[in-house]
């Protein structure tokens, strides 16, 4: 759901380069990512913009779960 925009060549229509500079197309991209993701796409909602990519609540929990618990971390 994040990498139509967060890659260095983003595909999705209209957008030319990754919000913000946030970049999530590797491993360490996500962990270093990991809280700003949190907040973004669980705390906020924020993202996906406009849920442009329909990401679902069921999508949200994972991603809750794996900052939760720590499984961003190396």
């Amino acid at each position: 759901r994040c990498l139509a925009c967060h890659t260095p060549a983003p595909t999705f229509p209209g957008i030319l380069q990754p919000g913000a500079g946030v970049l999530l197309h590797t491993p360490d991209g996500l962990t270093r990512n990991a809280e700003r993701i949190y907040q973004q796409v669980v705390a906020t909602r924020i993202m996906p913009l406009g849920n442009a990519t329909a990401m679902t609540d069921q999508e949200r929990a994972v991603i809750a779960t794996w900052v939760r618990n720590g499984t961003h971390e190396r």
